[in-house]
Parts: C-alpha cells; sequence; structure tokens
C-alpha cells in the first residue's frame, strides 16, 4: 500500500495493482502496462471519483485544479462516433422529428385552408358594407329630400295658422258688432275682413304670378336640359359607337401586329437556319476541300514511290537481260568445251567478239567461276521477279486506291454541287423574303403610329368609371392589407412558434441523451466494480495517461455546458421574436377590431336614419291628420256665418285645395302646395330639382 497526500493534506491509501488486460476486448489499447510511478486504485472508486471530480471541473472551471487531486476515469471505450456522439446530445430521434414536421406542416395547410375559406367571407362582409354604405347614403339624400318637404309643409302649417287666427279674431269682432246691432257698411270688423281679403288675394295672385314666372323658367330650364340630355345621349351614343369602333381596330391591328411578329420571327427563324445550314456547308467542304488535298498529295507521294520502284524495277531487268546474255554465252562455251573445240579457238572467237585475253585459265577454274556467276544471276533473277511481282501487287492496290478516291473525289464534287444548289436556293428564298419582311416592318411602323394617334375620347369616357372603381379598390386594397398584415403576423407566431417547440425538443432530446450517457456510465461503472470486487484486479496507468483523459473528460463536460447554453440562448431569442409577433398580431387585431367599430357604427347610423325617416314620416302623418281637423273645424264654423264674401269663398277654395293636398302622397303635396307659398320663398323649388338631378347622376353611375 502506498499513501498519497492530496491538497488538503489527507491521506488516501492506494494499492498498485497492474494494468490488466480483460478478455472482452482491451488488447488494442496497450499490453500489460507497468511502470514504478504509477497509482493503484480500485476500478470503482476512480469511476466515481473521476465524475465527481469532472463535475466540481465544469462548475468551478477547474481553477484549482491539483494533479494529485484528478483520478483515471477507466470506463469503457466509444466503440463507435455515433456513440460518442449520442453520449452528449448530438444524435435526436430524427424519425419522431420528421413526423412533428409532417403534422406541423399539416396544421399549416389545415390554417391555410381555413384562411382560404375565410376570405371569400371577408370578401362578402365588405361587399355588404360597401352596399349598406351606399343604401345609407341614398336614405340620407332621402330624409335629406324629408326634412325639406317637411320644413316647407311646417311654414305652410304656420301661415295657414296665423291666417286662421286673424279670421277667428274677426269672426269674433264680427260677431260683437252682430249683437250690438251693427250693419255691415258700419262694420269695422267687415272693412278689416275686406281688406285682409283683398290683401290675401293680391299677395296670392302675386304669388301665383311669381310662381308661373318660376315654372316657366323650370320648365324652359327642363326643355333645355331635355335637350342637353337628348345631345349628351346623342355624343354619348357617337362616343361608343366610336370607341367600339376603335376597339374593333385596335384588335384588328393587334391581331396584325401579331402576326406580323410571327411572320418576322419565323423569318428571322429562317433565316438564320439558311446561315447556319451555309456556313456548316462552307465549312464542310473546307474541310472536305483540306482532306482531299492531303489525301491527293499522298496519293502523288505514292505514285512517285511507286514510279520509282518500277524504274527499279527496270533496271533489275536489264540487268537480269545482260546476266542471262552472259549465261547463254557460259552455256555455249560449255557446249563447245564438251564438244571438244579447242580452248585457242574459243579464246579466238571470244577475242574476235571483244573480249580481252589477257591469260589463259584453266578450265576448271572457268567453269567454276560461271557456275558463280550463274548461281548468283539466278538468284538475282528470282529476287527481281519477286519484287516485280511485289511492284505489280502495290501497283494494283495503289490502282484500286486511286480509282477510289477518284469516286470518292468525283462524289464529294457532287455534293458541293448540291450544297451550292442549295445555298443559292436558301440566298434566293431570302431575296424572296425580304420584300415581305419590309411590308411587314412597315405595317408593324404603322400600327404603332395608329395606336400612339388613337382619340382621346375613350380615355375622357372611362375616367369616371376608374375614378369610381379606384374608390372602391382603395377600401379594398386597405382591408386586403389589414387581412395580409394579419396573416403575416399569424404566420410569424406560428413560425416562432414551431422554432419555440423544435428548440425545446432539441433540449428536451439533449437532457434525455445526457441522463442517458449518465445512467450508462453508472450501470458500467457498477459492473466494472462488482468485476473488480469479484475478481480483485486493479488498474495501473501512466499519470501522463491520467492526465491526458481527464482533460478530454473536461472538454467533453465544456462542449456539453456550450451546447446547452447556445440552446437556452437559441429558446430565449425564440421567445423574444414568439412576443414581438404576438404584439404585431395583437395590433393587426386592434386594428381589425377598430374597422369593425366603424362598420357597426355606420350600420348603427344608418339605423339611426331610417328611425329618423319613420318618424318624420309618422309626424308627417300626424301633421296631415290635425290639418285635416282644423280645416273640418274651419269648414263649420264658416257654414254657420250668415253672409259669405268673396274672402270665405277664397278661403273655402283654399280649404278644398288642402283637403285635396291632405288625400294625395307625399310627392304629389310638394307640386299641389307650390302656389300658396310666400314670396320670399321663391327659390324653395331649384333645391329639388338640383337634388334630384343629382340623384340620377348617382343613379348612373352606379
Amino acid at each position: 500500500m502506498e499513501e498519497i497526500k492530496d491538497a488538503e493534506g489527507n491521506y488516501s491509501g492506494v494499492s498498485s495493482p497492474t494494468f490488466q488486460n480483460s478478455p472482452g476486448g482491451r488488447q488494442g489499447r496497450s499490453k500489460d502496462l507497468k511502470m514504478s510511478s504509477s497509482f493503484k486504485v480500485p476500478l470503482g472508486q476512480v469511476a466515481i471519483r473521476s465524475i465527481q471530480h469532472t463535475k466540481t471541473a465544469s462548475f468551478d472551471g477547474l481553477k484549482d485544479f491539483n494533479v494529485q487531486k484528478a483520478l483515471i476515469d477507466t470506463a469503457a471505450p466509444f466503440e463507435s462516433v455515433k456513440e460518442a456522439v449520442s453520449k452528449f446530445g448530438g444524435i435526436l430521434d430524427w424519425k419522431a422529428h420528421k413526423v412533428i414536421a409532417l403534422e406541423k406542416s399539416k396544421l399549416i395547410q389545415i390554417e391555410l385552408a381555413k384562411i382560404e375559406e375565410e376570405i371569400p367571407k371577408y370578401k362578402r362582409q365588405s361587399e355588404a358594407a360597401e352596399d349598406a354604405k351606399t343604401r345609407v347614403l341614398g336614405e340620407l339624400d332621402t330624409t335629406k329630400r324629408l326634412l325639406e318637404e317637411l320644413k316647407h309643409s311646417l311654414e305652410k302649417t304656420e301661415t295657414e295658422e296665423a291666417q286662421a287666427k286673424q279670421d277667428s279674431e274677426l269672426a269674433q269682432l264680427r260677431a260683437r258688432e252682430m249683437e250690438q246691432g251693427i250693419s255691415d257698411d258700419a262694420s269695422v270688423a267687415a272693412k278689416a275682413q275686406a281688406e285682409v281679403s283683398r290683401a290675401r288675394h293680391e299677395a296670392a295672385v302675386r304669388e301665383l304670378k311669381s310662381v308661373k314666372d318660376e315654372l316657366a323658367a323650370i320648365q324652359a330650364d327642363y326643355l333645355r336640359l331635355v335637350a342637353e340630355r337628348d345631345l349628351a345621349i346623342a355624343r354619348a351614343d357617337e362616343a361608343v359607337a366610336a370607341a367600339r369602333d376603335v376597339e374593333k381596330k385596335v384588335e384588328d391591328l393587334t391581331l396584325e401586329l401579331i402576326t406580323t411578329k410571327e411572320a418576322l420571327e419565323l423569318a428571322h427563324a429562317s433565316h438564320l437556319e439558311a446561315e447556319e445550314h451555309r456556313v456548316g456547308v462552307a465549312l464542310a467542304t473546307d474541310r472536305d476541300v483540306l482532306d482531299w488535298e492531303k489525301e491527293l498529295k499522298q496519293a502523288e507521294r505514292e505514285m512517285q514511290q511507286l514510279s520509282e520502284q518500277i524504274s527499279s524495277a527496270a533496271d533489275v531487268k536489264s540487268r537480269a537481260d545482260a546476266k542471262s546474255s552472259l549465261l547463254l554465252g557460259l552455256k555455249n562455251e560449255l557446249v563447245a568445251y564438251k564438244e571438244g573445240k579447242p580452248i585457242q579457238e574459243y579464246f579466238e572467237i571470244v577475242g574476235e567478239e571483244g573480249e580481252p585475253s589477257k591469260s589463259q585459265a584453266s578450265v576448271p577454274s572457268a567453269l567454276a567461276s560461271a557456275k558463280n556467276e550463274l548461281s548468283e544471276v539466278r538468284s538475282s533473277i528470282e529476287r527481281a521477279k519477286e519484287e516485280v511481282k511485289c511492284l505489280r501487287v502495290a501497283a494494283s492496290s495503289l490502282k484500286a486506291e486511286l480509282a477510289r478516291e477518284t469516286e470518292a473525289l468525283a462524289a464529294l464534287r457532287q455534293r458541293e454541287g448540291m450544297s451550292a444548289a442549295a445555298a443559292s436556293s436558301l440566298e434566293a428564298e431570302l431575296s424572296r423574303m425580304q420584300p415581305e419582311l419590309d411590308l411587314a416592318l412597315a405595317k408593324e411602323r404603322e400600327a404603332a403610329e395608329r395606336l400612339e394617334e388613337l382619340p382621346k375620347v375613350l380615355e375622357r369616357a372611362t375616367q369616371d368609371a376608374e375614378q369610381a372603381k379606384s374608390v372602391v379598390q382603395f377600401a379594398r386594397e386597405e382591408l386586403g392589407k389589414a387581412r395580409e398584415e394579419a396573416e403575416q403576423a399569424k404566420a410569424a407566431a406560428g413560425a416562432t412558434e414551431a422554432r419555440l417547440l423544435a428548440v425545446q425538443k432539441e433540449a428536451k432530446a439533449s437532457k434525455a441523451s445526457e441522463k442517458l450517457a449518465l445512467g450508462a456510465i453508472k450501470a458500467m461503472q457498477e459492473s466494472e466494480q462488482q468485476q473488480t470486487e469479484a475478481a480483485g484486479d486493479g488498474v495501473t496507468l501512466s499519470l501522463e495517461e491520467y492526465y491526458a483523459l481527464s482533460k478530454k473528460a473536461y472538454e467533453a463536460e465544456e462542449q456539453a455546458n456550450e451546447r446547452l447554453e447556445s440552446v437556452m440562448e437559441q429558446v430565449k431569442d425564440a421567445k423574444k421574436s414568439e412576443l414581438l409577433n404576438l404584439e404585431k398580431l395583437e395590433a393587426a387585431r386592434r386594428e381589425m377590431e377598430e374597422k369593425k367599430a366603424a362598420l357597426r357604427a355606420a350600420k348603427e347610423k344608418a339605423g339611426e336614419a331610417n328611425e329618423g325617416k319613420l318618424c318624420a314620416e309618422q309626424e308627417l302623418r300626424e301633421w296631415r291628420a290635425e290639418s285635416e281637423v282644423k280645416r273640418r273645424g274651419s269648414d263649420a264654423a264658416a257654414s254657420q256665418a250668415p253672409s259669405r264674401s268673396s274672402s270665405g269663398y277664397f278661403e273655402e277654395r283654399r280649404s278644398s285645395a288642402n283637403g285635396e293636398d291632405a288625400t294625395s302622397d307625399g310627392v304629389g303635396c310638394k307640386k299641389d302646395v307650390a302656389p300658396e307659398l310666400k314670396p320670399k320663398k321663391k327659390k324653395s323649388f331649384f333645391p329639388r330639382i338640383v337634388m334630384f338631378l343629382a340623384r340620377k347622376k348617382v343613379q348612373t353611375l352606379k
């Protein structure tokens, strides 16, 4: 046993067993490491203390790292890279992640389908809001018109009430005078009533004249407006006809332009194809000419070689002839020798033939030389024959090759002629297409000029409609922008939620992998401890190996902590982005609620306008009933009077006219009441005409 003193001064007993190879597979690491300076620690104690050491080093940063305090991690080595990565949470369940991604995509598709289903509903709501707006505006116009009518009828009733009061006062005064016995001639009430009736008559006459004048002016204006309307209708019809003609011309011109463009494109394409074909043919002919020139030069060289071989064969043949003549002479000499002629005669014969005879040689030597020469001549003749045969074969092959080359040259010349004919035909077609191209370009220029010189009648006719459409389009664009912003906010929120869920799942997976790794380490430590306790074996490691293993464990722990910190930062960023997107979504929702509130306010205003209209109609009915009751009471009072003056007659006519007005409808009331207006209300009829024309214009625009 050896004792090791740690940093705190405590001694720990350490045994020093040897590092033995287990049968499970530590043969690849080392062989029986035994060192004098090694530490001997039980295997389970080493593993537990190494885990405690790595934990304290990861949290404290190994600031007080002591060499003597560090222990060795003797866990089983990593069998694969996958195991090493999965130990620190680097591998996730990608199948489950894929399933989650598919579920998210399905949810997104479902939300998209819901949004697409909601789009037409919102469109219908916007259209209904626009229709309600137009209805409210129309009802507002009608209420304004009814208010004007009510004001007019109120003024009329006020004047009638004043006249009725005046008549009742005069009647009471006349009744008192009659009670007093005053006659009609001396009656003040009768005179006052006559003056009042005269004044009313004059006022009525003046008002009637003014109304007639106003009616004549209105009729003149009406006739003028009718004439202007007819003229405007005629002009509009002419403009519409001109616009239709222009549209037809534009369509025809566009069709012509399209056809000319297509023809031009086809001509350009054909021209380019012809140019490409011509260039290809020219290049092919140039290549063929170069090949033919090379082949012709090679054939000329081969012919020259053949002629040289033929000349050499002729030389060999001439030499063979000379040798054959010499052989014949030798044969003759041999025959003469055999016949027994004297050698001297032979030499004389030879001398006569011009052969030099320097010395007389022996006959055997001459025969031997003759035989040698004969054999040489025979061999040379055979060689010459073989060479002649070879030359004949080469000449026949060269002749056949020359024939083939001549045939190829003729075919090439024929193809060249065909290509030249095709090129000439293409050039002729191009020259024929050129005027068509010029005509198409001229038509295109004319069409462009016509399009530029189109009249502006169509533009003036469509400006009003475009302005109305622009207003509606602006409202729809605002609504669409609000919806798009809401959709973008929803999409951003969904994306951030998805990212947050993914990060949370990654964090959970990393924690689970860490737990699994720790459990595996503990299980391995327990199994190894049990093995060491059962077997009593130990581990012997050097100090350098111990330091290297502890450093690796510390680095692995630091990497795991860094990854965990990065994951937490990603989670924080995702939460921040989610908060921002939620704020945007809330702002979009508030804006939508404000717009809905404005729409509800508009609907409420429309309802209030309808209620006001109904109240005004009810008041008008009540006023008519009251005026009818008053008229009947005044008729009864007039029938009880003893005498009927012109004023009573006029009052009866007026009351009868009022009765007719009461039985008629609201629109007819305006025309019948107009003759009894005061002179200061002359121009009360013009606003109605203006409102009528404005309403008619609005209807035409709709």
